[in-house]
């Protein structure tokens, strides 16, 4: 609808519109409806006082009642489907129509002046006010109902928005929670381990164990503060694994060779303590396990925003790598496989490959956007 402050133009307009056409419409309408008076209108005064003012009349009504109910409308019925839309219009503008028309010829008929009387009162056009009223009621009370069942929908979609939200949330503090809770019961898995390679360092290099020591409580430091957070920089997952590497080092000396990545890698988050077990599972069944050691190498590719984390070591021939044997209940294999389950929505997120030379364990995920 147009601003309130444009109506007093437009209803200027549709009276010279009106004034303009009235001779032509008193000359029409005449003849329709009483053709003798034809010969009446022709005088002067007629054409040039009477006519004009029955054409305003006409404008002014149809303009009121047509024009400006139809804009009234289209603001009440925006977002309804357009079947509905134009089933309404149809029969509104029907009865507006009507109605203006049998306005106007009750109005004219009560004009003072020259050509009083050329459109006599008639009882058809109440008849037609009375119609329209009754049609306009009911119409009325189709587009209330209309109204009130958008309105409904509407705050039944906004409930159904708000309620998917807490979903959502309550979704991810769960996951989070679990999440975390999976996480901390990594750390006395890991120092358990950790204490035996110390022990085994005290009886080979007391030295070394003592140095190991410091390590391990830098080490203890991260673990801590990872059972209490969210993700973490893959930059400080593959310092804390360097720094468990280097433990290991001491105990297996030479028969453990490592490859780490050297590229910049704090754009990529993971969940704390993932790789560590990871990492340990290739030392304890692949390097352990062979008199010449082999290599742990921890590689890091990428396609785009696709990131591909691998842990490989050298193959060990005696090792079963059937799923049951991998994911425990209660390994730090199968903790892991949960807690990238819910990281990255994969319901299989690690993945195992061997070959002569290596086997690989490997994952998959995605940087955030630019």
């Amino acid at each position: 609808m147009p601003p309130w402050s444009d109506v007093p133009v437009l209803l200027l307009k549709a009276a010279v519109f009106g004034a303009l056409a009235g001779p032509l419409l008193a000359l029409f309408f005449t003849g329709l409806f009483s053709p003798g008076s034809v010969p009446a209108l022709l005088s002067p005064s007629i054409l040039l006082v009477a006519a004009p003012m029955q054409g305003i009349v006409w404008a002014l009504s149809f303009f009121v009642l047509v024009s400006m109910g139809n804009w009234y409308l289209r603001s009440k019925l925006d977002g309804y489907p357009q079947q509905i839309i134009g089933t309404i219009h149809i029969i509104y503008n029907a009865i507006a129509s009507s109605l203006a028309f049998a306005l106007s010829m009750e109005i004219i008929a009560h004009l003072p002046g020259p050509g009083k009387g050329s459109f006599p009162s008639q009882p058809i056009f109440w008849r037609i006010v009375v119609l329209d009223g009754i049609v306009g009621a009911i119409l009325a009370l189709v587009i209330s109902a209309f109204i009130k069942l958008k309105l409904q929908v509407e705050r039944t979609q906004v409930e159904l928005r708000e309620k998917e939200r807490a979903q959502s949330q309550l979704a991810e503090e769960t996951a989070r929670a679990q999440s975390l809770a999976l996480q901390s019961q990594i750390n006395p898995h890991f120092f358990f381990n950790t204490l035996n390679t110390i022990s085994a360092l005290i009886e080979i290099d007391p030295r070394a164990a003592q140095q190991t020591i410091g390590r391990l409580a830098d080490m203890f430091r991260y673990t801590l503060g990872c059972t209490h957070s969210g993700p973490v920089p893959l930059e400080e997952e593959i310092r804390f694994v360097r720094d468990y590497l280097a433990i290991e080092q001491a105990r297996f000396q030479r028969r453990l060779r490592v490859e780490l990545p050297d590229a910049e890698l704090n754009d990529i988050t993971v969940p704390g303590l993932v790789l560590q077990p990871l990492v340990e599972n290739a030392v304890k069944y692949g390097i352990a396990q062979r008199l010449d050691g082999g290599t742990v190498a921890i590689r890091v590719d990428r396609t785009g925003r696709a990131v591909r984390i691998s842990v490989r070591n050298t193959a060990n021939g005696d090792s079963d790598f059937g799923e049951a044997n991998l994911f425990r209940p209660g390994h730090a294999l199968n903790n892991v496989r949960a807690r990238l389950r819910l990281f990255t929505g994969n319901a299989n997120p690690l993945e195992f490959h061997r070959d002569a030379d290596w086997v690989e364990c490997s994952f998959n995920l995605e940087t955030a956007k630019a």
